[in-house]
C-alpha cells in the first residue's frame, strides 16, 4: 500500500468512525425515548439495558454505516479539496480512479461486513430484543402490581391483587377486568396468580387459580358465570406496551435461509412469494449501498469547485433520503410484480452506480480536482 492510500484511507476512516458511533448514539436515543414507558419500569436492571445495547448494536450499524460512510468521503475529501491537497495530488499525476480505489475497498469492506450482520447477527439481535422486551413487561407487571392499587398499564385489562409475595411475585385475591372484546367484557375472579410469558416472547400468560369468570353481553341479557379450578390468560405483548417500544418487522428477524424456506412454504402453499423474496432482496441491495455510494460520492466530492461541511452535511442527507425513496418505490414494484424481485432488489444501487460512472467520466475529462 503506497503512502497516499494509506493517507487516504486516514482520511476517511477517522470521520467514519466518528459518524458511525454518532450515528449509533442517536437511532438508541431515538428508540430508548420510543420505549420509555417499557425501558424506565420499576424492574428494569442495568444489565436489562445492556442486553438491548447488545441487541441493537446490529441493526443499527447496518442503518449507520452507509449514511456515514457517504457522510465520511463528501467531508474527508472535500476538506482535502478546500486545503487544495487534491489540486496538488493532480499535479502528481495522480487522477480521479486512483483516487477512488480508497473509498472503494473500504466500500467493499463495509458491504462485506454488513452482508455478513444481516444473515447472522441482525436477526439474532432482532429476535432477541423481542424476547427482552416481552421479559422486561413481565418484570415489569409483577413489580409495579402492588397490593390493593388497580393495574391499569396493560391495553384493555384492569388488574387488581389483595396480597402480593415478595419471594416468588405470586398474587392472592386477584380480580382480572378484561375488555378487549368490547361486546363482551369479562370479569375473572382467582384466588391465586402469577404472570409468565410464552416461549417466543410475544404473549404474556395470566396463570390463575381457583376462580370464577362472569361474562356480559351489552347487546343482550345474557349473563354467564364459569367456575375454573386451573385458567391461563394470554395477553399478545404486540398488542399492549411494547407496540410502542416495537423495532422492527418480523421479516426482519429472520435469517435469509429462513427467508428463503419462508418463500417456498408459501409457494407449496399456492400462496405468493414476492413479499418475502422482496425483503431478502431488500436487504441485499441495502448491504450493497456502500459501493453505491463510493462510485457517486467520490466524484462529488473531487469534482466540486467549492467545498464546505455544509455541503457534505447537505448532500449526504439529500443523497440518502433519495437513495431511500428509491428503493422504496423499487421495493413496491418488485411487491407488485412489476419488475422482478432481484432487479428490484438493487436497482436503486445500479442507478446510483450510473450516475456516479457519469460524475467521474465528467471530472476525468474537465481534469478537475480540486
Amino acid at each position: 500500500m503506497t503512502r497516499i492510500s494509506r493517507y487516504l484511507l486516514r482520511e476517511l476512516l477517522v470521520p467514519l468512525g466518528v459518524w458511525v458511533a454518532f450515528m449509533f448514539l442517536l437511532l438508541f436515543v431515538m428508540q430508548f425515548l420510543r420505549g420509555t414507558d417499557v425501558l424506565l419500569g420499576s424492574s428494569v436492571t442495568v444489565m436489562d439495558l445492556g442486553r438491548l445495547v447488545a441487541y441493537l448494536t446490529p441493526h443499527f450499524l447496518m442503518t449507520a454505516l452507509p449514511v456515514a460512510f457517504l457522510l465520511a468521503i463528501l467531508l474527508g475529501l472535500g476538506r482535502m479539496g478546500e486545503d487544495r491537497e487534491l489540486t496538488a495530488l493532480q499535479a502528481l499525476g495522480i487522477g480521479p480512479m486512483r483516487l477512488l480505489a480508497a473509498p472503494l475497498g473500504v466500500a467493499l469492506a463495509i458491504s462485506l461486513f454488513m452482508l455478513l450482520l444481516t444473515s447472522t447477527a441482525q436477526p439474532w439481535g432482532l429476535t432477541g430484543v423481542k424476547l427482552l422486551v416481552s421479559e422486561v413487561i413481565r418484570k415489569n407487571v409483577v413489580g409495579d402490581v402492588k397490593p390493593g392499587v388497580f393495574y391499569e398499564d396493560l391495553s384493555k385489562l384492569t388488574l387488581y391483587t389483595e396480597q402480593v409475595s415478595t419471594a416468588d411475585g405470586k398474587w392472592t385475591n386477584v380480580l382480572l377486568q378484561d375488555e378487549r372484546e368490547p361486546s363482551s367484557p369479562m370479569l375473572v375472579l382467582a384466588h391465586r396468580g402469577q404472570v409468565g410469558t410464552s416461549n417466543s416472547g410475544e404473549v404474556l400468560r395470566f396463570a390463575l387459580e381457583n376462580g370464577e369468570v362472569h361474562r356480559s353481553g351489552r347487546e343482550s341479557k345474557d349473563y354467564n358465570v364459569i367456575h375454573f379450578d386451573g385458567a391461563e390468560i394470554s395477553v399478545g405483548v404486540g398488542a399492549s406496551m411494547s407496540k410502542r417500544g416495537r423495532f422492527t418487522s418480523s421479516k426482519e428477524e429472520l435469517t435469509p435461509g429462513e427467508l428463503l424456506e419462508a418463500a417456498r412454504e408459501a409457494e407449496a402453499k399456492g400462496e405468493s412469494s414476492r413479499t418475502i423474496l422482496m425483503a431478502l432482496h431488500s436487504r441485499l441491495g441495502g448491504s450493497l449501498a456502500p459501493i453505491a455510494f463510493a462510485l457517486l460520492g467520490t466524484p462529488l466530492a473531487i469534482g466540486r469547485r467549492q467545498a464546505g461541511r455544509a455541503w457534505g452535511y447537505l448532500l449526504t442527507l439529500g443523497g440518502y433520503v433519495f437513495y431511500y425513496l428509491l428503493s422504496r418505490a423499487f421495493e413496491q414494484l418488485g411487491q407488485q410484480g412489476k419488475l422482478p424481485v432481484v432487479v428490484a432488489g438493487q436497482l436503486a444501487n445500479v442507478v446510483f452506480m450510473l450516475v456516479g460512472a457519469v460524475a467521474l467520466y465528467r471530472v476525468s475529462r474537465s481534469g478537475t480536482v480540486r
